[in-house]
């Protein structure tokens, strides 16, 4: 890749940065030089590089990116994770915050079909699906269930109680780059706000999309 001038503006930032930028611009690449210059300059034990996406199929493309952009050694210490991996990870150690058991279970979709009926959020009757929602709460609270779609809420609320806990992950992530920033929903994106009080955070967005 040819580093013009705007790009090498993103490699010399010292703080927050947003890369724009259409399709086949080259926004992972450049994404992937600059994680490899703070790879560069020194990790602490344990710490790495945070790469957030959201599906599995767009870690795969970043994970085979980083095996032609950085050599072996710098691949290790890039972390490259989907949201939910990472809300998860955030939810397994830390939930028992937020007042669940210490133990979560994965409520899975089929799992949560049986449960509620089927009933969906667009039906004519919302009090059905807001009553399930109430339930949700409680099982959460009380058996540790907990499906996908409360990973991001529950993380931005662990995020937003603990100054501890935020602390945590900016040690063991003094970078974090977040992929595709432009489909990042709400509570995705109050945990970027939370976490870019405590280190460095790189967007990558394409408006057009």
């Amino acid at each position: 890749m040819k580093i013009c001038a705007e790009r090498q503006k993103l490699l010399d930032c010292t703080g927050h940065a947003l890369v724009l930028g259409g399709p086949g611009s080259g926004k992972t690449t450049i994404a992937l030089i600059k994680a490899a210059l703070r790879i560069k300059v020194g990790l602490l034990s344990g710490q790495s590089v945070l790469f957030l996406s959201f599906s599995r199929a767009a870690v795969g493309r970043v994970d085979q990116a980083a095996k032609l952009q950085l050599k072996k050694a710098e691949r290790a210490l890039l972390n490259v994770q989907t949201f939910h991996s990472f809300f998860w990870e955030l939810l397994k150690t830390h939930g028992y915050l937020l007042g669940s058991p210490r133990r979560l279970q994965i409520l899975m979709p089929h799992d949560e079909r049986v449960l509620n009926g089927g009933i969906k959020e667009d039906e004519d009757h919302p009090e059905r699906w807001n009553n399930w929602l109430l339930e949700r709460e409680g099982l959460f609270a009380t058996e540790g269930k907990i499906p996908f779609d409360l990973f991001a809420p529950k993380a931005a609320e662990l995020l937003e109680k603990s100054a501890w806990i935020r602390t945590l992950v900016a040690e063991r992530f003094p970078l974090i780059i977040v992929d595709e920033a432009q489909d990042t929903s709400a509570h995705a994106w109050r945990c970027v706000e939370l976490l870019a009080s405590s280190t460095r955070v790189i967007c990558r967005a394409d408006l057009e999309q």
